[in-house]
This record gives C-alpha cells, sequence and structure tokens, in this order.
C-alpha cells in the first residue's frame, strides 16, 4: 500500500562522521539500474567505479535512495546522475542483499539491500559519467567473470553469459 500524501525529499549531504557511524551500524538501502540500450534492447550499459567498495569493477549505476523518494524516482535520478542518459520504463527486478569485506570506510565492511530495476535508454544518446566512475562501457554478454550480483541481474533481464 502505497502513502499517497508526499513529504520533502531530504538530499542534504550526510556529514561525514555520521555517515560512517551509519555505516556502522546499519545496512544501506540503495537502488541499482541495469540500462539496457539498442534497437532490440540487446546492450546493457555498465560504469567501471572509481570508489570501493568494487573499486576498478564493471558495476550497475545506482546509489543511496533519499529519504522520502521513491524507489523508482531514485532508480531515474541515479541514471541520470551517473550516466546523463534519461531512463524510460522502469521495471523493478528485486532485491539484492549485498556485503563486501571492504567498504566505503576503510577497516569497515559494506552491507546493503539494493532493491534493482531495469530502464531503457536511447543508446545513441551521449554518455557522460560522474565523478564515482572512471569508464563506461556497452555489453552484449555476461562475463562469466564479474561478479554473482551483476549475472543474477543481467539474467534477470534477458541477458545471457558469454561462451
Amino acid at each position: 500500500m502505497t502513502n499517497k500524501k508526499r513529504f520533502l525529499i531530504i538530499t542534504d549531504k550526510i556529514p561525514e562522521a555520521l555517515y560512517k557511524e551509519i555505516h556502522h551500524y546499519l545496512p544501506l538501502i540503495c537502488t541499482d539500474v541495469v540500462v539496457i540500450g539498442g534497437a532490440k534492447k540487446k546492450h546493457f550499459l555498465l560504469v567501471k567505479r572509481k570508489n570501493e567498495p568494487e573499486k576498478g569493477a564493471w558495476w550497475f549505476p545506482g546509489g543511496r535512495i533519499f529519504k522520502n523518494e521513491l524507489l523508482a524516482e531514485a532508480a531515474a535520478r541515479k541514471v541520470k546522475q551517473e550516466t546523463g542518459l534519461t531512463p524510460k520504463r522502469l521495471t523493478q527486478l528485486g532485491i539484492y542483499e549485498y556485503f563486501s569485506p571492504v567498504g566505503y570506510f576503510e577497516g569497515m565492511n559494506s552491507h546493503m539491500l539494493a532493491v534493482v530495476y531495469r530502464a531503457e535508454v536511447n543508446i545513441r544518446d551521449t554518455i557522460i559519467i560522474d565523478h564515482q566512475s572512471v569508464d563506461s562501457r556497452w555489453f552484449s554478454a555476461i562475463d562469466p567473470k564479474w561478479h554473482p550480483y551483476l549475472k543474477e541481474f543481467l539474467k534477470k533481464a534477458g541477458f545471457r553469459t558469454a561462451r
């Protein structure tokens, strides 16, 4: 059941000390997006992470959800923010509980619940990555070496492992 009353979305940056404390005690809720493009929706976009966790890995665009922000709104915002692309037809694919021994803060693991969406974009639009990534690339098949999380949700989005 959805609460019809909307509240002000809190976009303030969390002070670093408070964020570190939250990160220490609670799992973080975020959204990640399988970005699909191409005339026949045969390609997906990944960004190469600049920060921990998963620094240097190909990953879905995504991140934290703001307080009072609807999940789908957060997914659309993160795609636009991290790639410059405008997502269409957002569909929720599921939730993934992610643990990483290397976290955002040194000496602290990460525990996240990612609400994963699928979104379509125009593959011809220019990709503009933000400060959180070092590269972006369109792929058409799943690399068997990728993290199980990526493989699971790419399969849910209809992609297959490369031969």
